[in-house]
């Protein structure tokens, strides 16, 4: 089943989460293991020891212990989730096979980080495993249209179709996945800081505007038009909320199919006590 080494008879129940082990990694992994207990993680953020049953830590260049970690394990099926930074190339070391994907990973780098998480998909499809979306495995961590509000409205529209279309145009600079409109005027554009980040500075914005008592305009957030929809996928939660209601917006618009969200429950419950609209654009 592996190129090389040829790994066979993998089980089909079987999944190996392989990322960071934050917050929204915890809670999926936890919520894996109650169905398939001898499914395993793979912590490749090596600023953090995870010390759990089923959690290996390895540096993120250690190819050859992954994979002989996955077959060890007789795993097969993969997702990719939790944020870990950008890896610098110069700190890999030959493991005897990281070596020959080295050019293509710098290739990728060249063109930003969507296309590099594409290329580490790529890496173990070719090694025969199959990556799967998150929702593959739960629903649980994704909205459903019954759960989220109707149509969107006219004046709401106006922000985020203009939101999307900047957004759209950014994607081929592999760039932002998050955008502030108020109004019909973009207030600001996520940059490297992060979405909670990006709606802390429209706080300080709208401040200095002398808009922030009234509530407006909207948070779009969607993935970057050709990125992969395996793998580094938006991720909302009550922080998210918490924080759209410090800058009196009117809500957010996502993609319900491709958003994980952390904490469902709460977040709900928050919108649904602060009059706040979540549209799906799907």
């Amino acid at each position: 089943m592996l190129v090389q080494g040829g790994y066979v008879n993998m089980s089909d129940n079987k999944v190996c989460v392989i990322g960071g082990y934050d917050l929204l990694a915890k809670a999926f992994y936890s919520e894996l293991k109650k169905k398939e207990d001898l499914s395993i993680f793979i912590n490749v953020d090596d600023t953090r020891y995870i010390n759990r049953r089923g959690v290996f830590n390895f540096k993120i260049f250690e190819l050859k212990k992954i994979l002989r970690t996955l077959k060890e394990n007789k795993i097969s099926k993969l997702v990719f989730l939790g944020k870990i930074n950008r890896p610098n190339l110069s700190d890999f070391k030959n493991d005897g096979i990281v070596e020959n994907y080295l050019p293509l990973l710098m290739e990728s780098f060249k063109k930003g980080d969507g296309n590099i998480l594409s290329t580490v998909v790529k890496i173990f499809a070719q090694n025969g495993f199959s990556v799967l979306s998150p929702k593959k495995i739960s629903k649980n961590f994704f909205l459903s249209k019954a759960e989220i509000g109707s149509s969107i409205n006219k004046n709401d529209k106006i922000d985020i179709n203009k939101s999307i279309k900047i957004l759209n145009a950014l994607s081929k600079y592999d760039n932002a996945q998050s955008i502030i409109s108020v109004d019909g005027y973009i207030i600001a554009i996520e940059a490297a800081e992060g979405t909670d980040n990006l709606i802390k500075r429209t706080v300080n914005i709208r401040k200095n505007l002398k808009q922030l008592n009234k509530k407006s305009g909207f948070l779009t957030k969607i993935p970057k038009k050709n990125q992969s929809k395996l793998i580094d996928l938006p991720v909302i939660g009550p922080k998210t909320i918490k924080l759209i209601l410090k800058a009196n917006l009117r809500g957010i618009a996502i993609n319900t199919k491709l958003t994980m969200v952390y904490k469902k429950t709460e977040l709900l419950k928050i919108t649904n006590e602060n009059d706040l609209r979540i549209y799906d654009l799907c």
